[in-house]
């Protein structure tokens, strides 16, 4: 007899973008400002050639924009909102929510939904620009960071314990502190799990059907696991597009431990 035990990994995966869906870039690339600051949205999608036509809309309604780039010179109440665009050969957009406020301290953040290993920017802005001191950045109501001169907050690869409600607070004339944001990091798979596949009883000469299953959320274009498997330190099969792994006849010295991953290129999620 020999003995099969099964441990859950983290499987990475590159999130990558339907060609097809037109999609929003902010600048500055922030999704709220404070009244009177300027943003350009740019639409970036598929044209056709010689054709630059863009539809804008906002909160669900045409603007009369037609060019890739919506400026706002001086943000009012009036801008903010949900945007959408649409260049000629794209579907529509996913929503942008641009939010206008007045306020002397404002977190500013990259975007308020995020998919698992896309970056996130916060940032800790004061009215006018004013100098902001002894900055510090909270989740959910705990301190994540702080700094004696105000900087910007990256976190490189989101993950779901992201997941939560973002303020900051800094010194100017007075301790000031940010409304709070909410951030949602949406999930692109959950963690896998290793199965076996065997006759019983097990005996040696049995055939062992190893299987690193996961199953992807979000269906898009290119995007794909590979899997590899493990025994112990010892590599049984690497990065492959086959999720399962066959042990063609069970002998005394294959007992141990087992384990699976689904590495990807840039390694941008792991489960």
């Amino acid at each position: 007899m020999w003995l099969l035990t099964v441990l859950l990994l983290w499987v990475p995966v590159d999130g990558q973008v339907d060609p097809t869906k037109a999609g929003i870039t902010l600048q500055p690339p922030w999704v709220s400002v404070f009244q009177e600051e300027t943003v350009t949205l740019q639409c970036v999608g598929p044209r056709v050639p010689g054709n630059s036509a863009t539809l804008w809309f906002l909160n669900g309604t045409a603007t009369p924009t037609s060019t890739p780039s919506y400026s706002i010179a001086s943000a009012s109440d009036r801008d903010s909102g949900e945007y959408r665009c649409r260049t000629g050969l794209s579907v529509l957009s996913d929503p942008v929510q641009l939010e206008v406020r007045r306020d002397w301290l404002l977190l500013q953040v990259s975007s308020r939904v995020v998919m698992e290993g896309e970056p996130l920017a916060l940032r800790c802005h004061a009215w006018k620009n004013k100098q902001v001191y002894n900055v510090f950045y909270y989740q959910n109501g705990k301190v994540i960071k702080s700094f004696n001169r105000n900087s910007d907050l990256t976190i490189p690869k989101t993950n779901i314990n992201h997941n939560g409600i973002y303020h900051c607070s800094g010194m100017g004339r007075n301790r000031y502190t940010s409304a709070g944001v909410s951030v949602t990091v949406k999930e692109l798979f959950p963690a896998p799990v290793l199965k076996a596949s065997v006759t019983s009883p097990l005996l040696e000469g049995n055939l062992v059907t190893l299987s690193c299953e996961t199953k992807l959320l979000r269906q898009r274009p290119g995007l794909q696991l590979s899997f590899a498997f493990y025994m112990g330190s010892k590599t049984l099969q690497g990065r492959n597009t086959s999720s399962e792994y066959q042990i063609l006849a069970a002998r005394s010295e294959d007992s141990g431990l087992y384990w699976c991953e689904a590495p990807s290129k840039h390694n941008s999620v792991s489960k």
